[in-house]
């Protein structure tokens, strides 16, 4: 069976910019597929290669066995939510979409279908110009859902929503995928992804890092400890005078330990006489992963500021 979307060799320069080089990847239906990668990765790139937006130096990219520009009616194919902007303040919800509606052939009808289906049923009659961000990514998503597609891609579905709005796009995109629908949806927050996905890609400079199902991830790698405590200069020099333990500090109270398990470094700060104010043991997560494929600021630089979000 032809893959959802697959992507194959495809190349995009921007000047001396080797933006996407060389990138294979595919998507198959009835999942949701995480695509992450840095800043200055490609995946934004990419996405815009694959919907028709940019033309590509070399490679092909497919939706459902065809490139977008060859597509009759694309959007009962595929709906795309690249960004929550675009919208006129002064026009209504519901009248986006029966625009919307007007120029793709479907029944007027199907605009209060697609608002209710993202929880803005309510909101339909009030001017978008005084729609929250994430009142804004539900209509982007009402949008992208108006012709009833099979694959779905979407960057950064889940900006602008507050905790309950996260939980209900998760528990919609997850059910969309049961539905044996194809979801693509790229985000910074990893550990949303590790909730969310089936499956991830992973791409840095523009090339394929990792691609395979989040169940992977689980004994994939040795497990890192994480300690906090106010003594981590000595803590250190006591982890780090034991073989095969390799000891990561990121300038806070934090140390991140490879080669050891939570039980003995928890015995050897107790015989140090060090005070821990926290301790884990990581194994086989999305971050961990994301962090050891790519190549951005330090693995565990960017994690002392924000431990669980990335910018791809």
């Amino acid at each position: 069976m032809t893959a959802a979307i697959e992507v194959r060799g495809l190349s995009k320069s921007f000047g001396p910019v080797r933006a996407v080089d060389d990138l294979r990847f595919c998507v198959e239906p009835g999942t949701v597929t995480g695509f992450l990668g840095p800043n200055g990765a490609g995946k934004t790139t990419t996405l815009r290669m694959l919907l028709g937006l940019i033309r590509p130096d070399r490679g092909s990219a497919t939706i459902a066995g065809a490139a977008y520009g060859d597509i009759a009616r694309p959007l009962t194919v595929v709906g795309a939510a690249l960004d929550a902007a675009g919208f006129h303040p002064a026009r209504t919800g519901r009248a986006h979409l029966r625009v919307y509606c007007t120029v793709s052939g479907f029944a007027p009808q199907r605009a209060d279908e697609v608002l209710e289906l993202v929880g803005l049923a309510a909101a339909g009659g009030r001017r978008i110009g005084g729609y929250s961000l994430g009142m804004r990514q539900r209509l982007a998503l009402a949008v992208a859902m108006l012709g009833d597609p099979q694959v779905l891609v979407l960057d950064e579905p889940a900006n602008g929503l507050d905790p309950e709005g996260i939980v209900w796009m998760r528990r919609l995109l997850r059910d969309l995928a049961a539905q044996g629908r194809t979801v693509l949806v790229s985000s910074h927050v990893l550990t949303e992804m590790q909730q969310l996905v089936d499956h991830v890609v992973i791409i840095d400079k523009g090339r394929l890092r990792f691609q395979g199902p989040v169940t992977e991830l689980a004994g994939s790698q040795a497990p890192v400890v994480e300690v906090r405590t106010s003594q981590r200069e000595q803590l250190h020099a006591v982890l780090a005078a034991h073989d095969g333990v390799d000891v990561e500090a990121d300038g806070t109270d934090r140390l991140l330990i490879s080669g050891s398990d939570a039980a003995a470094v928890g015995h050897a700060a107790f015989a140090a006489g060090v005070e821990l104010h926290w301790l884990s043991e990581q194994t086989g997560d999305l971050e961990r992963l994301f962090f050891t494929l790519t190549s951005g600021v330090g693995a565990h630089g960017d994690r002392s500021s924000n431990a669980s979000e990335v910018g791809v």
